[in-house]
């Protein structure tokens, strides 16, 4: 009697477990295909700047919590950040005499690490280095900090505190061996070495603007730039014509830099005078696809360094803005093929530099990074559509895919709330306009909701 009792709820155990397996399947199913929604997890910002401190100890938070596999999120409020990087003692030469300061980078070496700032306009963060050096400048740092999401901020290296640079190596971010970062609408300012690329990894810029001088985009990994603006830094006092990029891709890579449909533009002074690219060592790769230039490079458009040979230096369709207005394919015939060797011989190169159709095809986004898709990583969640007033109490409709919610009163942003309503203070007089802002999964803030009056 007791075996076929036990026997009989064995049974039911199984076919109740086996049930629920059916209907998690389902679930999933139906939310893969897009039939139902399943809500993000809620959560609230890790560290906020300046309220729990400035820009240094929120680096210091991240590389310090004890869990690096969960996402940690610092969110930047709008205004000038100073940052004065982790002080400790640099040594370099200067015209053979040895100098030592405290070092102005900030690094982050932990993974999985948001830096948002609230708006790219009004959120920068600035480091003043007085030495100029590649490797001794960096506003930021990431050293294998894998999964790094940056997005609406500027970081600027402010070489000596000169509002008026013309050279020098200061390098506003730099990256080592990080796999899979993502940077969106982020503003990288210097002069010379603006960006040091991620040597080994992999990084996807949608929509940045990156400004500069000399070999301003340089170094090595997977860099794929995609909608991006690239600014020509004004250098009207010296003759020497600027030049954009200095790949130094690794020969294992079949990709290095990649630009689509970005645009390059800068004053009058750079037109006619600026190169695309250099190559600095290894196996340099550089293209350009669908690119508009406002600002016209030389006709040869790219330049010898070092001795150094590139694996591949090629446009496909680039297009520029002519007297009229209208957009004109740029003339490639005249583009280098021939670069200068280490022993001084002129080397022909093995491709062509206009890409063909099919060529081109093999750059797409999802040929370049066949297992990862980052423009899903940095996607913006839609504000809420019906934002609501019930006396003091502002109230909307849950956004499935928010992580949390900005509320802002009278154009400011004033706090944060996991919940779909928000009481105003009593301080907050009548006649003031009041929206929202939702965050997306690493962090980021979408466009604000319609307003509402108090």
């Amino acid at each position: 009697m007791f075996c076929r009792v036990a026997g009989n709820l064995y049974l039911c155990l199984i076919k109740k477990r086996t049930m629920m397996k059916r209907y998690l399947f389902s679930i999933l199913t139906l939310w893969a295909i897009g039939l139902i929604e399943v809500s993000a997890q809620k959560w609230r910002y890790d560290f906020i700047v300046p309220d729990d401190g400035n820009f240094m100890d929120a680096i210091h938070a991240a590389n310090g919590r004890f869990d690096k596999d969960a996402r940690y999120r610092i969110f930047i409020r709008a205004g000038h950040h100073i940052s004065e990087g982790e002080g400790d003692t640099i040594r370099t030469k200067e015209n053979g005499v040895e100098v030592r300061f405290p070092s102005p980078i900030a690094t982050l070496t932990a993974g999985n690490t948001s830096i948002v700032g609230e708006d790219r306009l009004t959120t920068m963060v600035e480091n003043r280095p007085h030495h100029e050096g590649i490797s001794i400048t960096s506003t930021l740092f990431l050293n294998g900090a894998d999964n790094t999401y940056l997005q609406d901020l500027e970081l600027y290296c402010n070489l000596q505190n000169n509002t008026n640079p013309k050279a020098g190596r200061a390098v506003a971010l730099n990256e080592r061996n990080c796999g899979r970062n993502v940077f969106r609408n982020v503003y990288l300012n210097s002069t010379q070495d603006t960006y040091w690329t991620n040597d080994g990894g992999t990084t996807y810029l949608d929509s940045c603007t990156i400004a500069g001088t000399v070999d301003f985009i340089c170094g090595g990994g997977t860099i794929y730039f995609d909608k991006c603006g690239i600014r020509l830094v004004e250098r009207s006092n010296w003759e020497k014509k600027d030049i954009i990029t200095a790949p130094a891709t690794a020969d294992t890579l079949q990709y290095g830099y990649v630009f689509n449909e970005c645009e390059v533009y800068g004053s009058d002074n750079q037109k006619i005078k600026f190169m695309l690219g250099r190559p600095w060592k290894f196996a340099p790769r550089c293209v350009w696809l669908n690119c508009l230039f406002r600002a016209m490079p030389q006709a040869e458009g790219w330049d010898n360094m070092h001795g150094m040979l590139p694996k591949l230096f090629a446009e496909y369709k680039s297009r520029y803005v002519g007297s009229d207005g209208s957009q004109k394919a740029i003339d490639l015939s005249k583009r280098k093929t021939v670069f200068q060797s280490q022993e001084k011989e002129d080397m022909p190169v093995d491709y062509k530099p206009e890409l063909t159709s099919q060529e081109a095809s093999a750059y797409a986004l999802d040929k370049v990074f066949p297992n990862w898709n980052p423009r899903t990583v940095c996607r913006q969640v839609a504000p809420p559509e019906k934002v609501r007033l019930k006396g003091r109490k502002l109230l909307w409709d849950d956004v499935a895919e928010a992580g949390c919610y900005a509320v802002y009163v009278d154009g400011k942003l004033t706090d944060f709330t996991t919940e779909s309503q928000y009481v105003v203070p009593k301080d907050v007089r009548k006649g003031v306009k009041l929206y929202v802002r939702c965050a997306n999964e690493m962090g980021g803030l979408g466009d604000g909701s319609s307003e509402v009056t108090l």
